[in-house]
């Protein structure tokens, strides 16, 4: 609604027709009695803007007149229903005798309910209660609504009597009006009733509702009387799947579960979910053995429910059972039994799961995650004793699986693969290694990683020293294990440290960089340089800065230019200071020696939503070698700016480009840009 009035005010202000409450020109009250929908809403307008933001403690003068308007019998229906809104929002018990007046009437009952419901007196039920004599059909009805809303309890002697009214909706409303009361007084009188044929779905979900509130309560005794009779065979399906549920949780025994193990052997998949569903609800092992015990009986379908369950319920014994289960001709009760192994199995299902790796498949992928996820000491140790076993594949497959693990007690056996004649073993091994590693095993991944061979293997080394030392809290410490390393090393090895060091980063290795950029060989100048480039804080930028005007050798220039604009038109940059960072790169522009670094500007510049970044990129319009780029890193800006301002000049400049460009297609994108 405020929205709706600040748009018509400011309608009314832009025609230059000042209306407010305080005009003494102007008598909203008189406008507002004479109000008809069609016709000019200022007053009514102006009153309820003034009526919202006047304190709750000085409303009390509103409230009198918005009474004086309901009680004016001069008044339009539309002026009566302006005051009930405003009485929902500021009305005192004051206003309940005067607006109960009309819950019978026949144009204002609705409104009169409307504006009581929400008021917290108990004169307001007294008023609901007393009304339901007077009213008819459709008022009745919602009378009846606005009595479930407030939880009445006293009404229920009278919704008692209305439950079989020959009206069919007044019968309905009072049905679902016990439900939401919820009351043992409501269930009784539901237990009682003898509805109708088309209500007694009704009647049972009010039931449920009144048997969920028990459960609430604490009155599971209550509850479980309701479910375990509504949860019966004759019943309608969605009933049952709901008291199944309720029965479930509701039964602190467990002498019900016969009864959802009944539903999960239903042929209807509806039934057997709501069944599955409910038995992951019953608390402690009862549910787990009594799934195990009849298993074998269910249908495949069920089958799979049935150890989705046992899967829930953490019960381990269901291990062998399930395994038995892996052997099933339906596809889908085999993997889902190959999944459950995952969790309820153990060390003894290990090469059966390795078997499965070495056959593929989805029984395959399945038993990877299910080897992974296996629990027990000896685990991993069997693992390791199978990959003597297998194919190159499955090995390298098992034994990427074992970095999830988190077994370190496997690395000097896991070490030896690193030598594996395979490839893919020796990278799967480096990654594995650089999840496990602890401290105390850096150094020897480090030596690792240096002795393979430049290429996959020797990339999957650096990643996992990357990841083992990144798990050293403090920066000096994270990177001591490459620094004892670099004193010694030669050109190789060195280059190979110094990129590590960028990706891990730090004061410490910064200043190791810088040192190692002064370095007489130019492969570990490089090195350094592109150790600068992969930097992950802003520390590198003056050093990069410097290295792009005054690098030695111009392929250092350029690597450091690059690294330099990457780093200040990071993402997070872009949207968290857009200006400061359009800014930025506008002066890297002048930094650029070459078309092809002034292009690189201008393609971090069209990622940033602000006006300086545009006119940056205006301005290398002129530059025929630079004009394509600049024009749609433009377009581009503008179509990022929210409407405004901003985003009407940048239209501007987009519009030039649609009129003067000189490439097809990039007119067409100016134009489409224009469109929207």
């Amino acid at each position: 609604m405020m929205t709706v009035f600040s748009g018509v005010m400011f309608i009314l202000l832009a025609a230059g027709r000042h209306v407010t409450a305080a005009d003494p020109a102007v008598d909203n009250w008189a406008n507002a009695a004479k109000y008809e929908f069609g016709s000019s809403r200022t007053s009514i307008y102006a009153l309820e803007e003034e009526i919202r933001t006047t304190p709750s403690e000085k409303r009390g003068q509103y409230e009198e007149k918005l009474l004086a308007l309901i009680k004016n019998q001069a008044a339009t229906y539309e002026a009566k229903d302006f005051a009930c809104r405003m009485l929902r929002l500021i009305g005192s018990e004051k206003c309940v005798p005067v607006v109960a007046e009309f819950l019978s009437d026949e144009k204002m009952g609705h409104m009169a309910r409307y504006a009581l419901q929400g008021l917290p007196f108990a004169s307001v039920d007294d008023a609901f209660r007393s009304a339901l004599g007077k009213a008819k059909g459709s008022l009745k009805a919602g009378i009846i609504s606005s009595i479930a809303a407030r939880a009445d309890n006293k009404a229920v002697p009278l919704l008692q009597s209305l439950i079989t009214d020959a009206d069919a909706v007044v019968a309905s409303a009072a049905i679902s009006a016990l439900g939401r009361i919820g009351t043992s007084e409501a269930l009784k009188v539901l237990a009682k009733a003898k509805v109708a044929d088309g209500l007694k779905s009704a009647a049972m979900e009010s039931r449920l509702l009144c048997a969920d509130a028990m459960l609430a309560k604490g009155d599971s005794g209550k509850a479980l009387d309701v479910y375990n009779e509504l949860v019966a065979v004759e019943n309608p399906k969605a009933i049952r799947m709901a008291a199944v549920m309720g029965l479930a949780i509701a039964d602190k025994d467990n002498a019900s579960i016969a009864k959802v193990i009944e539903m999960l052997k239903s042929k209807d998949g509806s039934l057997q979910k709501a069944a599955g569903k409910a038995m992951m609800n019953v608390k402690g092992d009862k549910a787990a053995k009594a799934i195990l015990a009849d298993l074998g009986s269910f249908s495949p379908e069920a089958q799979v429910i049935g150890i989705n369950v046992l899967v829930a319920s953490g019960y381990r014994a269901a291990g062998p059972e399930i395994m038995k289960m892996t052997a099933s001709s339906d596809d889908a009760v085999k993997l889902a039994a190959i999944q459950a192994l995952g969790e309820l199995g153990d060390e003894s299902n290990v090469e059966f799961l390795t078997g499965l790796v070495k056959a593929g498949g989805d029984a395959g992928k399945a038993a990877v995650v299910s080897l992974a996820r296996l629990k027990g000491k000896g685990v991993s140790g069997a693992i390791m004793k199978t990959l003597a076993n297998v194919d190159a594949g499955s090995k390298a497959i098992l034994i990427g699986g074992l970095a999830e693990r988190q077994s370190p007690e496997i690395i000097p056996d896991l070490v030896k693969y690193a030598d594996d004649a395979d490839e893919s073993v020796r990278a799967e091994t480096m990654k594995s290694l650089g999840a496990l590693a602890r401290e105390k095993e850096i150094p020897l991944l480090v030596g690792m990683m240096l002795k393979a061979t430049p290429g996959r293997v020797r990339t999957a080394g650096e990643q996992a020293v990357q990841s083992a030392c990144s798990k050293i809290k403090g920066e000096d410490k994270r990177v001591a294990p490459l620094v004892a390393v670099l004193k010694s090393a030669g050109v190789e090895d060195r280059a190979v440290l110094l990129h590590c060091l960028g990706r891990l980063g730090g004061e410490k290795a910064l200043g190791i960089v810088r040192e190692e950029i002064k370095n007489k060989d130019e492969k570990v100048q490089e090195a350094a340089v592109r150790a600068l480039v992969d930097w992950t804080d802003d520390a590198a930028i003056p050093d990069l800065v410097e290295l792009a005007k005054n690098a030695p050798m111009e392929n250092l220039k350029i690597l450091a230019f690059r690294g330099y604009i990457r780093l200040v038109s990071a993402p997070a940059k872009g949207k968290k200071n857009a200006g400061k960072t359009a800014k930025t790169l506008a002066d890297a522009m002048s930094l650029a020696a070459r078309p092809d670094e002034k292009k690189l500007v201008l393609g971090a510049l069209s990622g940033i939503s602000d006006l300086a970044a545009l006119d940056a990129a205006e301005k290398c319009i002129k530059d025929e070698s630079l004009q394509i780029e600049a024009e749609l890193a433009c377009i581009k800006i503008a179509g990022s700016l929210k409407k405004g301002k901003a985003h009407e000049k940048a239209m501007a400049v987009v519009k030039t480009i649609a009129e003067t460009t000189k490439n097809e297609r990039t007119r067409k994108q100016a134009e489409s840009e224009l469109k929207k």
